[in-house]
């Protein structure tokens, strides 16, 4: 690597000296010295065979966007030579096998793709820029906050199928990821003290929770463990399989409900938005749901027209309660008196 004095004894003004080396870097006005010079082809292969990113949950997504995307775009450039402007003219021209332009979202996934890449090539010193992190990334816009009425859920709940219906019950009362169900073995739940433990590898963000069962899901739970299969650890069976797949049946279950515009993940949103309803502290809530961020957690956490009513209604009781009321004349008559 190639190393720049700023000249400058004062902090803040040799971060500042960074910034505009750096900017000159990515706009290829200075050219840095590097021991390695790497085609990006070569070390996309060399970072889709990295066992960190071979343990990414989204592994062969990521292996889909780059064979298929990211290496025919960017594949003969040096790592070096890779700028924002490069990045936003693959943006610009990403299209689907059919020539269509893809949803938005799905050009952002390739671009954060793009961006870990390039972050871990930086950590192995083989660049010194993200050109990814350099180029802007739109919002979508694809927030969700369809959250189930009461009775929506109820109706939901009665006219899944047997074999649905714990699933559905462990997302909608806990926030459990569809993935964090299905998987779900025996050793990882305990009855007895009411707790379902899931490891670092069971979730997406690689945290261990534990999360509290409700009396609902105790008994679901134990229902289940009285027929459980001797052939499998699995929680959740179908035919006396390992469930795998619900799409057909979620699908079944929402259409005999009349249920439209919902999707299974949403459930993630209902767990938040009860807990919030119910009382439960926004450090514990995210615990249980496991989300790593606030700004996450409010994401998933919908504010209805109901949720306002209910809280002038509390407003009001506070201040029935807690607030002296002057009779009316009061000021007129302390007035008179101090004149």
């Amino acid at each position: 690597m190639k190393r720049w004095k700023v000249g400058s004894l004062n902090r803040t003004t040799a971060k500042q000296q960074e910034a505009l080396i750096k900017t000159d870097l990515m706009k290829g006005i200075v050219k840095s010295v590097h021991v390695r010079v790497i085609t990006f082809k070569d070390w996309a292969e060399s970072y889709l065979n990295l066992e960190e990113v071979r343990r990414l949950r989204s592994y062969k997504d990521r292996v889909h966007s780059m064979r298929q995307q990211l290496i025919p775009f960017f594949g003969g450039k040096l790592l070096t030579e890779i700028t924002p402007q490069d990045v936003e003219e693959f943006r610009a021209q990403r299209t689907k096998r059919d020539g269509t332009v893809p949803r938005l979202q799905t050009i952002n996934n390739d671009h954060t793709v793009l961006k870990h890449c390039l972050n871990v090539a930086i950590r192995r010193g083989l660049t010194v820029i993200n050109a990814a992190s350099a180029a802007p990334l739109p919002d979508p816009q694809n927030k969700r906050e369809r959250v189930l009425t009461d009775s929506e859920w109820m109706i939901l709940y009665e006219t899944a199928k047997p074999h649905l219906k714990p699933v559905l019950l462990l997302a909608y009362h806990l926030g459990q990821r569809l993935s964090e169900i299905v998987f779900l073995t025996w050793d990882r739940v305990d009855l007895h003290q009411g707790f379902i433990t899931l490891r670092g590898i069971d979730t997406k963000t690689k945290k261990p929770r534990r999360i509290p069962m409700t009396p609902a899901v105790r008994e679901a739970l134990g229902d289940l463990a009285k027929v459980r299969s001797l052939t499998t650890n699995r929680v959740f069976l179908y035919k006396g399989q390992p469930l795998k797949r619900i799409s057909r049946t979620f699908g079944t279950a929402k259409r005999d409900a009349g249920i439209s515009d919902f999707r299974f993940h949403d459930l993630r949103h209902c767990a938040s938005t009860n807990l919030r309803r119910a009382g439960v502290d926004t450090a514990t809530a995210m615990k249980i749901v496991g989300h790593r961020s606030e700004k996450m957690w409010k994401r998933y956490n919908a504010i209805e027209e109901t949720d306002l009513v209910n809280a002038a209604s509390k407003l009001s009781t506070y201040l029935q309660t807690n607030t002296v009321l002057t009779p009316a004349g009061s000021d007129q008559v302390a007035g008179s008196l101090t004149a």
